[in-house]
């Protein structure tokens, strides 16, 4: 089944995986396409320029096997972030496991609570703080989670900016809300953006 997700356009940009997408025959068409339309409301320098286009490039070319990504774009040269989907077929794990509440790099306890979407029903959220074992940074984790009886579907965000995370956390929850599933399009796995 597919999974669509009614994102709020004005913050939330689907990243695609893979080209031609959507008339873009390749990632740098449409990270240029992105850029032209950020400029025109930003006016960046030349280097922002740069980094941004490179910013696009990289978060399309990072994506893993079966990821479909979101990213917050409406002023990337103040603050980003990214909400990775996944949907798998149900798996046979315990909550714990797919909820990420046994992470080993936790620097205390994950907090587990309900979570409820009209769409897809109750669910839960889990929060974990985790360090890098390199550097020592502490980064905030969330796993948004619906257990179906034919599939499991799981958000994800991590973020090493704690105040930032707990800024865009509202948003976060929206944007979990807004996941749905599109009938009638069983054995598929994509993301259809309502964009």
């Amino acid at each position: 089944m597919t999974l669509r997700v009614a994102a709020d356009p004005a913050r939330w940009m689907y990243i695609p995986a893979r080209f031609p997408w959507q008339g873009y025959t390749r990632v740098e068409e449409w990270s240029a396409a992105l850029l032209a339309a950020l400029d025109d409301l930003h006016d960046y320098d030349t280097d922002q320029r740069e980094l941004i286009r490179a910013y696009a490039e990289g978060l399309s070319r990072s994506i893993d096997t079966g990821e479909h990504r979101y990213a917050y774009l409406t002023q990337p040269h103040v603050e980003t972030a990214i909400a990775s989907f996944y949907e798998w077929p149900h798996l046979d794990v315990d909550d714990a496991e797919l909820q990420g509440a046994r992470d080993v790099r936790a620097v205390r306890p994950a907090v587990t609570e309900p979570f409820h979407s009209a769409a897809l029903g109750d669910g839960t959220l889990t929060l974990r703080h985790v360090a890098d074992a390199t550097s020592g940074t502490v980064s905030a984790v969330a796993h948004w989670v619906w257990r179906m009886p034919d599939r499991d579907i799981i958000m994800i965000v991590g973020d090493s900016d704690l105040p930032r995370f707990l800024r865009l956390r509202p948003l976060y929850d929206d944007l979990a809300r807004a996941i749905d599933l599109v009938p009638g399009d069983e054995g598929r796995s994509s993301i259809w953006p309502t964009d």
